[in-house]
C-alpha cells in the first residue's frame, strides 16, 4: 500500500457504489486532491451482494431524478473508462395481482409521467408476450418501465474508480478510520492506524457502519441494518438476457435474470434485524447465516409466479445485510452538527440506483455550495439528535423493509414507535377522540371521532370514510370556530445585539419593524431559492421568535447558524418543547377568546399580523394573529405547564360557541382553498418567490439588501420566471387527487400538482401545482384549457391566478 497522505481536499470514507461515485465525480469536478478510504476492500459491505437492479420508477420527483442519472451514467462509463459496467435495459414490470394494486399502480403512472418518466399500463397478456414464463391468468395487469436496467456492482465500481483515478484520485484499501480531528465545530482532519490525514471536507459512504462513524464525529444518523435474503437458480430453460426484471409486490417477491437462471428476491413481511454488533469486524465481504425456513413462505410465492421455479437448482443463497431508514429514503448532505462533514448512505436497499446520483448531488453540493437539485426529502436534516435512538431503530427499520412492497395509501403511518413525541396536549386530545398521523416523529391529530372512537386508517385513493369528520372540522373554522393543536411547529428564539441586522440580511422582506409585529418572509440562497418560509414575531430590540415547519428545525436552525458572521452578536435557541401553540380559527374566535381574557381582541386593538402577550384563563400566552386556515384567528403560545388549563378553559367556553377541535386533514384542505404554500411540498430551495407566487413578501429596496436579492433582480431582468405555482381546482367534484398528478395545457403535459386536497368550502378537489412553458401572464393562462391526471385519466381543472376561496384576504383580517 502506497503511503497515506497527510493532506487532501476531500476524504470519502467507504468503497461502495456510493463512495466510489462520490469519489468519481469529485474528480471529475476537478478535486484531484480527493482520496477515499475503505476499512476492508472496495465493493464490500452490500455493494457485492446487491442485486444491482436500476428500476428508475421511483415515487418521488427527487429519487426518480437521482435514479434517471446513475442510470445514464452507467449507460455511459464504458465508453469513458473502458471498464465495462455490464449495463443492459431490458425495462421492468410491476404486476398486480390485485385489484388494490391495479389501483395504485395507475396512480404510479401518472406520477412517473409527471416525473418525465417513461411508463405503461399494460394488460396480463401483455406481461406474458414479454414473460412467458411468468403466471399471468390472476394478474390484473402491470406498470411496464422500459427504460429500467441493470449492472454489474462489482464492475461499475471499478468503472467509477478507474474515471477517478485517471483524474488524480487516490484510493486505500484495508485504512479503517478511527476519529475525526474537529476543532471550532469543524472537520480538520481524519485519523488511521497509518497516520492523520488534515482535511477539511469528508464524506460519509460508510454504508452499514455509517451510524457509527457519524457518532465519532457527533453527527446523529438514524440507519438499522436487517437481513436481505435472496437466491440464484441453475439456469433455466426459457430464461434469456433480454427478459425485463419482475417486481410481484403482492407475493412480496422481485425476479430478474442471472446468467441464464433466476434471482428471486423477497422484502418479507417479518424481516430480521441486523443489529451492528452482529456484524463481523474482520470481513468486509459480510454474510448471514442461511436462514431456509424464513425464506420458504417467499419461496413458495415465488414457485406460484414462476412455475418452472418447482424444478429448478439453486446455485446459491445469499443473506446480506442491508440498511434502511426510519422513512425508507436515503440520507443526504450536510451535517448540523460539524461543518465540512457530509453524509451519504441509507440507500434502503438501493444504493445502486441512486448511488450514481447521490455522488453527482453530494460533489456539486461540495463544490458549488448548493446541490443540484431539491434534496429535501433526503436531506439528513430532517431527523435530529433525538430520532437517532436505538431502540426506535431497531423497531421501526424492520416495518420499514417489511412495508417496502405495501401498496402507499395516501395517509398511511407506520405502526412502530409511536406514541412517542408527544404535545402537551396529546392525552386530552386522545380523549376527544383524535385519530392521529406521525408527521415529523410527532403524534398529531389527523381528524376526531365525534363519539371517541377513530376507524382504523383508510386503504383508498379516493373519499375515506372519515370524509364526514373532516368536513365538519374545516367548516367549523369556515363559519364558526375550530381548535387546532399546532405545538409542533418549530420555535426559534433569536436574541442579541446584532439580530435585527443579522435578521435583515437572511430575510427577504423587512424585519426592522416595531415589537409586537409579526413579518411573513422566506430566506433565500444565494441563487433566490426558497431556503425556509417563516413567520417571525419581533419581541423587542434584540429578541425575534421565528415559527417555522415541524420538520424544519434542524435544517433552519443549521441555515441560520451557519449565516452568523464572524464577531456576529446573535444566539439561537430552539424553544418548541417550551410551549404549546392553540391555534383558534374561524369567525367567531374573537367572541370566544373574549370571554376569556380581559385584553381587548377587537381588530382595533389587535390587528392582523401583530403580537401581545393576553391572560387567558389561568395563564399567559403569546397571542400572535396569524392564519394558516384563511381565516380570522390566533396562534396562542402558552407555556407548556399552563396548556392543558387553558386547552380546558378554552374548551368549555366553545361550548357556546360551537367549538370543534380539528386535525391536520382540516388545516391541509383549509389552506389549500386559500393557496398557501407549504415549504417541503409546494415551494423548496430551487424555487424563487418571483415564481412562487410570493413577491408580496419580498423588499428588494431595504437597506443592506438580503441574501438572493442579486439573483432575483437578474431573474425580474430577465423576464422573471419560465414557471409559475398555480391553485386549481377540479371540475368533477368526485375526483380526489394527491401530490405528483401530472398537468396538461391545451393536451400537452406542462407540470405537475405539488399537493392536493379535497376543499370542502368548494365542493371539489383544490390543489397547488407548478406549470412551466408557454405565456405565464395571467390572461393567457385563463384563456387555456387544462386538465388533471389522475390514475392514468385525465380530468378538467380550472386554474386560478388567487386564492380560490377568499381570494381577497379579507376573511382573516377581519
Amino acid at each position: 500500500m502506497s503511503e497515506i497522505p497527510s493532506r487532501a481536499d476531500v476524504v470519502v470514507i467507504g468503497g461502495g457504489i456510493t463512495g466510489c461515485s462520490v469519489l468519481y465525480h469529485l474528480a471529475k469536478a476537478g478535486c484531484n486532491d480527493a482520496i477515499l478510504l475503505e476499512r476492508h476492500q472496495l465493493t464490500s459491505g452490500t455493494t457485492w451482494h446487491a442485486a444491482a437492479l436500476v428500476t428508475v420508477l421511483r415515487g418521488s420527483p427527487t429519487l426518480a431524478t437521482l435514479a434517471q442519472y446513475s442510470a445514464a451514467l452507467y449507460a455511459s462509463l464504458e465508453a469513458e473508462t473502458g471498464q465495462s459496467t455490464g449495463w443492459r435495459r431490458p425495462g421492468h414490470l410491476t404486476v398486480a395481482a390485485s385489484k388494490e394494486r391495479m389501483e395504485s399502480l395507475r396512480h404510479s403512472a401518472s406520477s412517473a409521467r409527471s416525473f418525465g418518466l417513461e411508463v405503461e399500463m399494460i394488460t396480463a397478456s401483455e406481461v406474458a408476450a414479454k414473460w412467458p414464463l411468468l403466471r399471468t391468468e390472476d394478474l390484473h395487469g402491470a406498470l411496464w418501465s422500459p427504460t429500467s436496467g441493470r449492472v454489474d456492482p462489482s464492475d461499475t465500481c471499478q468503472a467509477l474508480v478507474k474515471g477517478a483515478r485517471r483524474r488524480g484520485a487516490r484510493i486505500f484499501e484495508n485504512t479503517a478510520v478511527t476519529r475525526f480531528d474537529i476543532a471550532d465545530g469543524r472537520i480538520k482532519g481524519v485519523r488511521t492506524a497509518f497516520g492523520t490525514i488534515q482535511c477539511n471536507t469528508v464524506v460519509n459512504c460508510a454504508g452499514l457502519w455509517s451510524r457509527e462513524v457519524g457518532a465519532m464525529a457527533g453527527h446523529a444518523v438514524p440507519l438499522y441494518a436487517c437481513e436481505h435474503l435472496y437466491m440464484l437458480t441453475d439456469p433455466v430453460a426459457g430464461v434469456t438476457a433480454d427478459l425485463p426484471a419482475v417486481r410481484d409486490s403482492d407475493a412480496y417477491l422481485y425476479f430478474r435474470e442471472d446468467v441464464g437462471g433466476l434471482l428471486v428476491g423477497c422484502f418479507e413481511p417479518n424481516p430480521k434485524p441486523l443489529p451492528v454488533e452482529r456484524l463481523p469486524r474482520d470481513s468486509g465481504f459480510v454474510l448471514m447465516d442461511e436462514d431456509w425456513d424464513h425464506f420458504e413462505p417467499m419461496m413458495k410465492n415465488a414457485i406460484h409466479r414462476i412455475p418452472a421455479l418447482e424444478t429448478a437448482g439453486m446455485r446459491s443463497f445469499i443473506n446480506g445485510p442491508e440498511s434502511f431508514t426510519l422513512d425508507s429514503t436515503p440520507l443526504i448532505g450536510q451535517a448540523p452538527e460539524v461543518r465540512g462533514l457530509f453524509t451519504a448512505c441509507g440507500m434502503n436497499s438501493s444504493g445502486i440506483v441512486f448511488g450514481g446520483g447521490v455522488g453527482w448531488a453530494v460533489t456539486e453540493w461540495i463544490t458549488r455550495g448548493r446541490p443540484p437539485i431539491d434534496l429535501w426529502s433526503t436531506d439528513v436534516r430532517r431527523y435530529s439528535a433525538g430520532d437517532n435512538n436505538l431502540k426506535a431503530l431497531s423497531e421501526r427499520i424492520p416495518e420499514v423493509l417489511a412495508k417496502h412492497f405495501e401498496i402507499p395509501w395516501p395517509g398511511h403511518d407506520y405502526d412502530t414507535v409511536r406514541s412517542v413525541k408527544r404535545t402537551p396536549l396529546h392525552g386530552e386530545l386522545k380523549a376527544r377522540g383524535a385519530a392521529f398521523t406521525q408527521r415529523a416523529g410527532w403524534e398529531r391529530p389527523a381528524w376526531f371521532s365525534p363519539d371517541g372512537q377513530p376507524a382504523a386508517p383508510d386503504q383508498t385513493y379516493g373519499r375515506p370514510s372519515w370524509f364526514a369528520n373532516w368536513r365538519a372540522e374545516h367548516e367549523a373554522a369556515r363559519d364558526g370556530v375550530a381548535l387546532f393543536d399546532q405545538s409542533p411547529f418549530s420555535k426559534l428564539l433569536l436574541q442579541g445585539r446584532d439580530v435585527a441586522k443579522f435578521l435583515q440580511r437572511l430575510c427577504a422582506n423587512e424585519v426592522e419593524v416595531a415589537p409586537g409585529k409579526i413579518v411573513y418572509t422566506s430566506l433565500l440562497n444565494a441563487e433566490g431559492g426558497i431556503e425556509s418560509d417563516l413567520t417571525l414575531t419581533r419581541l423587542r430590540a434584540d429578541a425575534f421568535l421565528l415559527v417555522t415547519g415541524a420538520q424544519q428545525g434542524v435544517r433552519d436552525t443549521h441555515w441560520l447558524t451557519s449565516n452568523i458572521g464572524e464577531g456576529e452578536h446573535v444566539a439561537l435557541a430552539n424553544v418548541t418543547s417550551g410551549s404549546a401553540v392553540l391555534g383558534l380559527a374561524g369567525p367567531r374566535s374573537r367572541e370566544l377568546l373574549a370571554r376569556l381574557t380581559p385584553q381587548d381582541m377587537s381588530n382595533t386593538a389587535f390587528p392582523f399580523g401583530t403580537a401581545r402577550e393576553i391572560e387567558i384563563g389561568y395563564g399567559r400566552a403569546l397571542a400572535l394573529r396569524v392564519s394558516y386556515t384563511g381565516e380570522l384567528g390566533w396562534e396562542l403560545h402558552v407555556p407548556a405547564e399552563f396548556s392543558v388549563g387553558v386547552f380546558e378553559e378554552i374548551m368549555a367556553a366553545g361550548k357556546a360557541f360551537g367549538l370543534r377541535l380539528a386535525g391536520t386533514a382540516a388545516m391541509g384542505s383549509l389552506r389549500l382553498e386559500k393557496g398557501f404554500r407549504s415549504w417541503g411540498h409546494d415551494i423548496g430551495p430551487t424555487d424563487t418567490p418571483l415564481e412562487a407566487g410570493l413577491g408580496f413578501a419580498l423588499r428588494f429596496d431595504k437597506a443592506g439588501g438580503f441574501i438572493g436579492r442579486d439573483a432575483l433582480l437578474r431573474k425580474r431582468e430577465e423576464g422573471g420566471r419560465t414557471r409559475r405555482l398555480m391553485s386549481f381546482v377540479f371540475d368533477d367534484p368526485d375526483i380526489f387527487a394527491h401530490h405528483h398528478e401530472p398537468i396538461y395545457r391545451n393536451g400537452e403535459r406542462c407540470g405537475s400538482l405539488s399537493s392536493a386536497s379535497f376543499g370542502h368550502s368548494l365542493g371539489r378537489t383544490v390543489a397547488l401545482g407548478w406549470i412551466k412553458g408557454g405565456a405565464l401572464a395571467d390572461g393567457a393562462i385563463l384563456e387555456d384549457r387544462f386538465e388533471i391526471e389522475v390514475a392514468g385519466r385525465r380530468h378538467a381543472a380550472t386554474p386560478h391566478v388567487k386564492a380560490p376561496f377568499d381570494p381577497q384576504g379579507s376573511r382573516m383580517r377581519s
